[in-house]
């Protein structure tokens, strides 16, 4: 694990209460507005009975899909967001950091998994890609919603900001920002084949608020 990625985890473990406040009190507009509706209508798009959420936080997303009849296990490598998660219910939920998906069994493989704003790394993110092969049923997806580099910006690292955020949160950690281009790129030595992307955008001006990236096994 590169220094930058150290920082990245230590920086969630600092801030897990912070967080957690954040999403339960709806304190991020642009999850309110788009981001958190986006993500469930297309996890529902691919109709899944099982689902894998990779980097769950708190386990809002996995509650939601919950409340829509999916089964869901929720995975993250920050023992006090899981703890969150587990009081608050509505999943099964366990506290892995992404090395150790790889190698961890599962009674089943799902039909589908996502990574929700939850692939911040460099080498972390092919990894973990590569770990939910075996973890994805072979007709079932992947699904990643995340930023992308702005137009003309070279894929990258980038200092981190809690900018909007409260005074709560400390220590914003860096994140490796990809392009389109290069996110295509590691689908594909990943073995994933994108079979559709959309592009949530903010109601009031059009303006993208995000990626999701839906994917099969190639």
């Amino acid at each position: 694990m590169s220094d930058r990625e150290r920082h990245i985890l230590a920086s969630w473990h600092a801030n897990a209460d912070a967080w957690t406040r954040a999403v339960r009190e709806r304190a991020i507009p642009s999850r309110v507005a788009v981001t958190d509706n986006a993500i469930v209508a297309a996890v529902r798009a691919c109709a899944p009975r099982t689902v894998l959420d990779v980097g769950c936080g708190e386990g809002w997303l996995a509650r939601a899909l919950g409340e829509q009849g999916m089964q869901v296990t929720g995975v993250d490598a920050v023992a006090a967001l899981v703890e969150q998660a587990r009081a608050a219910g509505g999943a099964d939920y366990l506290c892995l950091d992404y090395a150790a998906l790889a190698g961890h069994d599962f009674a089943s493989a799902f039909d589908a998994a996502v990574c929700n704003f939850s692939l911040f790394g460099d080498a972390s993110v092919d990894a973990s890609l590569l770990a939910l092969q075996r973890h994805v049923r072979p007709d079932g997806h992947l699904l990643i919603q995340t930023l992308l580099a702005g137009d003309g910006q070279d894929s990258g690292w980038r200092d981190g900001s809690w900018q909007g955020f409260s005074d709560d949160f400390v220590d914003a950690p860096p994140w490796f920002c990809r392009s389109r281009r290069d996110w295509h790129d590691v689908f594909a030595r990943t073995g994933w084949q994108l079979v559709h992307e959309q592009t949530p955008v903010f109601p009031h001006n059009g303006a993208p608020a995000s990626i999701i990236f839906t994917l099969t096994h190639a």
